[in-house]
């Protein structure tokens, strides 16, 4: 049944279709699941500097957050301050800026693809 709104160009038809549209794709925007940009770090407000978990979505080689575990490996209980994936000289390199024990700031750059302190 084609049914006329008054003052409008469309049809009761046509805009239950429109609508009908409209909700699917928003359907689909609010299921699909969310993924950060491909570089992108983000650390969670109000957390705990040391403990502040970081994510990042790569294809390969080792993520931000192994980057971070392997900084405290290697230069023991420090927290963290920063930490970013960056592009230098056309290679992704994870930067994490974290204070040591003895209170000094310190800023190592681990190699993306390789993992190893650069």
């Amino acid at each position: 049944m084609k049914l006329r709104c008054p003052g409008t160009w469309m049809t009761i038809s046509s805009m239950s279709r429109s609508l009908l549209k409209a909700a699917a794709v928003a359907g689909l925007l609010v299921l699909s699941p969310l993924q950060p940009s491909a570089y992108a770090a983000t650390m969670v407000p109000g957390a705990a500097a040391a403990k502040a978990p970081y994510r990042l979505a790569q294809d390969d080689g080792i993520s931000l957050e192994q980057a971070i575990r392997k900084v405290r490996r290697q230069y023991g209980d420090v927290t963290i301050l920063k930490a970013e994936t960056k592009r230098n000289n056309g290679r992704r390199v994870h930067r994490v800026k974290f204070l040591t024990e003895g209170g000094r700031v310190r800023t190592v750059k681990v190699d993306a693809r390789t993992g190893e302190f650069r």
